[in-house]
C-alpha cells in the first residue's frame, strides 16, 4: 500500500477489533470492521492497481472469522 496515503478506515476498526478483549465490545467492532472492508472492497472493484491492498482485506477477513469463531462461538462454517 502507498504510504502516502492515509490508511483507510478498514484498517483502523481491524486493528480495534483484534485488540479488544472484552467480549460485550468484541462483536460491534468485529461487525463494523466487516462493513469497513466491504464498503472499501466495494470501491476497489475497478481499481487495477489494488491487488496488495484486496489480498490484506482478504487476510483480515479470514482473521476476524478465526475471531468469530474462537471467541464469539459463532459456528464454524
Amino acid at each position: 500500500m502507498n504510504n502516502l496515503h492515509p490508511a483507510p478506515m478498514w484498517q483502523a476498526l481491524f486493528q480495534k477489533a483484534i485488540a479488544e478483549t472484552d467480549p460485550d465490545k468484541l462483536l460491534p467492532l468485529v461487525m463494523a470492521a466487516e462493513n469497513a472492508m466491504f464498503d472499501r472492497s466495494q470501491e476497489l472493484m475497478n481499481s487495477f492497481d489494488a491487488e496488495e491492498e484486496r489480498r490484506a482485506i482478504n487476510d483480515a477477513l479470514q482473521t476476524l472469522r478465526t475471531i468469530q469463531v474462537e471467541k464469539l462461538n459463532f459456528p464454524e462454517c
